[in-house]
């Protein structure tokens, strides 16, 4: 995945990425229930296309949401990053998942998914799609339409080295979040698709003058802990790349409530 790397903290700090929206005041018992994976479609589209793209995206997220999605969530570069870019990210339980078709194919008879695919490629100039898997006992969530503005790190981290780079988030990062006063914070590593050495940490901005102030998580940590982390990122990680994206309500479509049984 792309684009300039700054470590700003990094941190893991805040998080975003609803799937979909549970909260830290809901009960452990339907956290757990949360689904474990996601499929993240990282697409590029040409200047100036947005305007059909969009619309056709959108039909894309109500015909994968018909076909069984719990959530199809959007969302788009604001100023930092790669331009023309969106995340499109579909929770699923389990990779059997795809021993049953996608959703597109439960949401869609044939014509209707050639006529999608007609006014929804053209605009297109790559899409990689991978499958992260979710750390719950790490995260914590928030809904992503009081705070759109997500700030995404992606940590390449040396193979070999993931033990020793997931002990300092759980040891040291994931506790300082939850002292933070974020809302959310979210870590995902990648399941299959793209590097198995890739950990995606995502926090919430309220707004973007906060990236004028100290990191909140890193503010939480110790002159000792704070060493401790330097000198994790400076054995484990060779690069971190960051950017931050919208979430686009406008675009997005989360399945209605199942009824209470």
């Amino acid at each position: 995945m792309r684009t300039s790397a700054i470590i700003f903290v990094l941190s893991i700090t805040s998080l975003t990425i609803q799937i979909p929206a549970q909260t830290t005041s809901q009960p452990a018992s339907q956290a757990a229930t949360r689904p474990a994976h996601l499929l993240l479609e990282d697409t590029i589209i040409r200047s100036g296309t947005a305007a059909q793209f969009e619309p056709a995206h959108h039909d894309y997220c109500l015909a994968v949401v018909k076909g069984g999605a719990p959530a199809c969530l959007v969302f788009s570069t604001a100023t930092f990053g790669e331009s023309n870019r969106y995340f499109t990210l579909l929770p699923f339980a389990s990779f059997l998942h795809y021993d049953q078709g996608k959703y597109t194919d439960k949401g869609l008879t044939p014509d209707e998914a050639k006529a999608l695919a007609a006014r929804r490629n053209p605009p297109v100039v790559s899409n990689h799609e991978a499958a992260f898997v979710l750390f719950r006992d790490l995260s914590f969530f928030a809904n992503n339409e009081a705070k759109p503005l997500n700030m995404f790190f992606e940590y390449h981290v040396r193979p070999g080295t993931m033990d020793t780079f997931m002990k300092s988030i759980r040891d040291l990062i994931a506790p300082a979040a939850k002292k933070s006063g974020l809302p959310s914070f979210e870590v995902f590593q990648t399941a299959t698709g793209a590097s198995p050495d890739l950990i995606l940490l995502v926090y919430r901005l309220d707004n973007f003058a906060q990236l004028d102030n100290p990191d909140p998580v890193l503010a939480q940590l110790t002159p000792a802990q704070s060493e401790s982390w330097k000198h994790t990122l400076a054995t484990t990680v060779d690069h971190v790349d960051s950017f931050i994206l919208r979430y686009r309500p406008d675009l997005s479509v989360t399945a209605p409530p199942a009824p209470p049984k």
